[in-house]
């Protein structure tokens, strides 16, 4: 039987959202701004893409970088939201700095605590 959410702890990650070069003309990022995070499996470039989505449009990426471990949690049934923490910047391209907030049971946020660079980690705790 699935664990329930009563079970679930948080862990947030400091990154960015990467593209926005891309997406700017359909999206204004502003601080607070909370965004959905979705894999995206149709993505020929990246086949474990996770995108960030607005009102159903694709408007950033999660770092390829960090990709791979965020569709691994989102395959899982762990849940992820971006919250916009600061203005766009350039980087790899124009990026927006953001926090990332991961709910999922806690064997699965375990092994994401272990597979996300610990450096960047910020916080864990029950939800």
């Amino acid at each position: 039987m699935a664990e329930s959410q009563e079970d679930d702890e948080e862990h947030t990650h400091q990154s960015v959202i990467r593209g926005h070069h891309i997406y700017k003309d359909i999206w204004s990022p502003f601080t607070g701004e909370r965004i959905a995070v979705h894999r995206e499996d149709g993505n020929n470039h990246d086949r474990h893409a996770v995108c960030l989505l607005k009102d159903g449009d694709t408007v950033g990426h999660v770092p390829r970088e960090l990709s791979r471990v965020f569709w691994y949690f989102l395959c899982h049934g762990g849940r992820v939201t971006c919250e916009v923490t600061g203005r766009r910047k350039h980087g790899k391209g124009l990026e927006v700095p953001c926090e990332y907030k991961f709910v999922g049971n806690s064997s699965l946020i375990k092994k994401l605590r272990k597979l996300l660079p610990s450096e960047s980690s910020s916080s864990s705790c029950p939800v």
